[in-house]
């Protein structure tokens, strides 16, 4: 049989290729134009620190295989680019993306504003570009990208109001606005927003307005958090009637006030109330007793009237608890130690009498945190407190508690910060507290006694240890310092302890506090310049020397190494040295100076005036001679000159009169040089001294007449020239 020709099939396959064709030269002219986005948006950034982009993004290989870039069809439909650390700005071009449904630049330093070139991605659902710095306002027309499910745009800086137009992204779940600077109020149009689940605005601090009611009807809205703003009004009383799935409610730190809803025992949900530091007021409602799945409850800092009702013991899943501040009276009520649950208590700052209830050490196995500083707690602490083995913090500060404290709790071993100061606690400082790994001790102002113990000196977790105004005796050990590589706060203050200050205290070399003053030590005074964090050394009023071979207190030249150095006190020791020139290389940093009664001898170096920042001098009751050097002038910060009561003579410089702020309101005096053998006529400048309140120039030999512009030191309060001799 003859074949028939096949010809009528050639018009089809000519359409075909030519079909094929087309789609494939689409194909990569999309690709194109995807690849000539992302290599715009490579050259906007100006720093890859970890060369990311540089070594996996080549034109050589496709663009679905490049690190970030996630493609289906061979169109780019996701950008991860998060915790990358880009620095740069987002280029325009990534708007010709038209397939991207995800943009993640989550936790870079990304800056300038957000191009409304993405407003062409109609396809995107998620935009995250939290965590960088971000500015200009909230592009309105977000509105326009109804496929948006979920926006994250917090910790950034941006401005200005709140879109309304985000009520239009339908299908949102989730909208993150938190830490910027938006201001004014949040938009009813937020009420539109039907399938929101969380919606996060904290601190902004300049949203204002009352919270709109219609946020309430949101039905599916799991989270609102709104802490940290300036927002008004009052909550609505019915409030959870439409908002079933309600978990978490976060209105601290607001302008809040009126009474908390009775009906909030119907947000059923509720895990995590949070309303502190509002002005709330009439009493805590007791429904609140009705809410079985709440976890946290911060209701401190309001203006609650009444006790605490006593149907909150019925929360049996709570586990943090926070009425501080709210007036609180009586005793502390016991059935909250009695809520096995709780993990923290926070009842300071109010005015609770009695002691510690007995149920504490025995029915809460759980908790981690315990604050009840300032009340008017009395009573011991029971040594069966090491019944709550996992406390790890512990603040019973400001209270009247007395007797000793436990040695039990040295058997917390998860103990990490222990607060008993300002109380009555007598005895010795347990030295089972050695055992724990502190990292902040403070029993300031009690009435502790004995020595101290080494053990306490051998806690290389502890940051801060605050020992002052107690009657600890005894010299610190030999070696004390080895074993605080953490102790970055030491206060020995107002004790008895004696002997010499252990010169391996330059081994604790993270210390940037160091006070000791007023106890009996002796010995030469330490050279400190290996604690090159220094920021307040305070070790006046002991019995130390500091004269050296060449007279000069060296130990002052060591503290030049202390760039960040802000105030000495080396007052009311046996210095009996000369002050050396270099003074002044302390840090421009320090503003206070003190070295009254210490007989200091020779003249106050010129080079004093390199600190411009110097604010309080204190060099009186010393041996000085000389002359006030002019340079002083240079320390324009000056508001206290205390060298009264020493030996310097010539005249007062001219240049001291022009410090501006000699004197202000809050000083004792500004500038007193009693008591010295100064010579000469008083300068006319003296009437610059606009702000000096006190002005003590008197046993001096100050001669001619007093100059009449001293009437220009309009805010002076004291005067006196006595025993000069003025005509």
């Amino acid at each position: 049989m003859e074949k028939k020709p096949v010809f009528f099939f050639l018009p089809v396959l000519v359409l075909f290729i030519s079909i094929s064709g087309i789609c494939s030269a689409r194909i990569v002219s999309n690709q194109t134009t995807d690849q000539d986005a992302l290599f715009a948006f490579q050259t906007a950034i100006i720093s890859d620190p970890h060369e990311i982009l540089v070594k996996n993004w080549s034109s050589d290989a496709s663009i679905c295989n490049w690190i970030g870039v996630s493609c289906s069809h061979q169109r780019v439909t996701a950008l991860n680019f998060s915790g990358f650390s880009f620095q740069g700005t987002v280029a325009p071009n990534l708007g010709n993306l038209t397939f991207l449904s995800s943009l993640d630049l989550w936790s870079n330093n990304f800056t300038g504003f957000i191009p409304q070139e993405l407003s062409h991605l109609h396809r995107l659902q998620v935009i995250n570009v939290g965590f960088n710095s971000f500015t200009g306002a909230i592009p309105s027309w977000f509105g326009t990208l109804t496929e948006l499910e979920f926006i994250f745009m917090n910790n950034n800086k941006f401005s200005g109001s709140i879109p309304p137009s985000l009520g239009d992204c339908s299908k949102l779940r989730i909208l993150n606005l938190a830490y910027n600077f938006l201001g004014g109020s949040i938009p009813q149009e937020i009420a539109n927003l039907s399938s929101l689940e969380t919606l996060d605005m904290k601190y902004n601090y300049q949203i204002t307005g009352s919270i709109p009611y219609s946020i309430f009807n949101l039905s599916s809205i799991q989270k609102i958090d709104l802490t940290g703003n300036s927002l008004s009004g009052g909550l609505p009383k019915d409030m959870c009637n439409s908002i079933p799935r309600l978990r978490g409610l976060h209105l601290s730190l607001n302008l809040l006030s009126g009474e908390i809803p009775f009906n909030i025992y119907k947000c059923s949900e509720l895990q995590d109330l949070s309303l502190s530091y509002n002005h709330f007021n009439g009493s805590i409602p007791s429904s609140i007793g009705r809410l079985a799945n709440i976890k946290t409850l911060f209701l401190g800092v309001n203006s609650f009237q009444g006790a605490v009702p006593v149907e909150l013991r019925n929360l049996s899943r709570l586990e943090s608890l926070s009425i501080r501040g709210a007036s609180l009276t009586g005793q502390i009520p016991s059935f909250i130690f009695n809520m096995s649950s709780l993990k923290q208590v926070d009842l300071s700052n109010n005015s609770l009498s009695g002691s510690l209830p007995v149920a504490l050490y025995h029915n809460l196995p759980d908790l981690e945190q315990l604050f009840l500083e300032t009340n008017q707690l009395t009573g011991q602490i029971l040594d069966k407190i090491w019944d709550c083995k996992r406390l790890r913090v512990i603040s019973l500060s400001n209270n009247k508690l007395s007797g000793h404290i436990p040695k039990h709790l040295g058997n917390l071993t998860e103990l990490e910060y222990l607060f008993l100061d300002n109380n009555n606690f007598t005895s010795e400082l347990p030295a089972e507290l050695g055992n724990l790994n502190l990292v902040e001790i403070n029993v300031h102002n009690n009435v502790l006694s004995g020595a101290i113990p080494f053990s306490i000196f051998n806690i290389s977790t502890v940051t801060m240890l605050e020992l002052s105004a107690n009657h600890f005796s005894g010299q610190l050990p030999s070696n004390f310092g080895l074993s605080l590589p953490n102790l970055q706060r030491l206060y020995l203050s107002d004790n008895k302890l004696s002997g010499a200050i252990p010169s391996s205290i330059t081994n604790a070399s993270n210390l940037s506090i160091l006070d000791m003053g007023s106890n009996s030590f002796t010995g030469p005074m330490p050279n400190f310049g290996n604690l090159r964090l220094l920021r307040t050394v305070l070790i006046g009023g002991n019995n130390l020397t500091g004269e050296s071979p060449k007279q000069e207190l060296t130990f002052l030249s060591s503290l030049t190494n202390c760039r960040y150095l802000q105030s000495v006190e080396v007052s009311l020791n046996q210095l009996n040295g000369v002050l050396p020139a270099s003074i002044g290389n302390f840090s421009t940093s320090l503003q206070v100076f003190r070295a009254f009664g210490c007989g200091i001898r020779g003249s106050i170096p010129a080079e004093i005036g390199n600190l411009t920042n110097l604010r309080d001098l204190y060099l009186d009751s010393n041996e000085l001679t000389g002359l006030i050097p002019g340079t002083l002038g240079k320390s324009k910060q000056l508001i206290r000159i205390y060298l009264e009561h020493n030996k310097l003579e010539g005249r007062i410089p001219s240049d001291l009169c022009q410090l501006s702020n000699l004197g202000d309101f809050y000083d004792l005096l500004g500038l007193n040089l009693s008591s010295n053998i100064l010579s000469g006529f008083l300068p006319s400048e003296i009437g610059n001294l606009k702000v000096v309140r006190n002005l003590d120039l008197s046993w001096n030999q100050f001669s001619g007449n007093v100059p009449s512009a001293i009437g220009g030191a309009l805010s002076l309060v004291s005067l006196s020239l006595a025993h000069n001799k003025f005509q």
